[in-house]
């Protein structure tokens, strides 16, 4: 029983971590916004680094804290559900397309299947984000398309670079903390154990 409340007590707050970070990073960002569109996504840097360290619990507290940032530092209000979804998206896409193996940045290889798995999900999530504003008549589709490539290449850049460096560095302290939750594949594979 105490171990069960122990869990549940680690997973709130590592929602609320996750949340409070993506809100401060999200205001970080806004910094250098167009009006209601943040081009530089330092959130970006987050959805490369927590699924591997958070895994479902970091999903939950990015998703309500980039609500929060959506709704109140890019001024969507209810339209904030667009940043949860595109945290979603590029989230859920790293916690499951990236290996166990590519988490080792020991090898070449790891290393550039890690970095090409951040290049396709943070494409897919931009283009995402900006198919909708432009659907939902925030942004027209002529600036949409001006700006896709610049910004994708600027969220790509800041996410190859510091988020490997994030890796290395945190990832052992998490572990012997037992904040470490691992990507999908380790997740279901300590689920199958409990």
């Amino acid at each position: 029983m105490a171990m069960k409340k122990m869990m549940s007590a680690k997973k709130a707050s590592v929602m609320a971590m996750t949340a409070a970070l993506f809100a401060v990073f999200f205001f970080l960002s806004g910094l250098v916004a167009l009006p209601k569109f943040t081009l530089l996504y330092l959130p970006i840097i987050l959805l490369g680094v927590f699924p591997i360290w958070f895994g479902l619990s970091g999903l939950v507290g990015s998703v309500i804290g980039a609500f929060v940032g959506g709704a109140f530092v890019e001024g969507l209000g209810f339209f904030g559900w667009i940043e949860s979804a595109v945290a979603v998206i590029i989230y859920g896409l790293n916690w499951l397309l990236i290996s166990h193996r590519a988490t080792q940045l020991e090898k070449k290889r790891n290393f550039v299947r890690l970095l090409c798995t951040y290049g396709l999900t943070l494409f897919v999530g931009t283009c995402y984000i900006l198919w909708q504003n432009v659907v939902l008549g925030i942004i027209p589709a002529s600036v949409a398309e001006a700006i896709i490539l610049p910004t994708f290449g600027l969220n790509l850049a800041i996410q190859i670079i510091v988020c490997p460096v994030l890796i290395r560095t945190l990832s052992p302290k998490l572990k012997s903390v037992g904040m470490y939750s691992g990507v999908f594949q380790e997740w279901r594979a300590q689920k199958s154990k409990e």
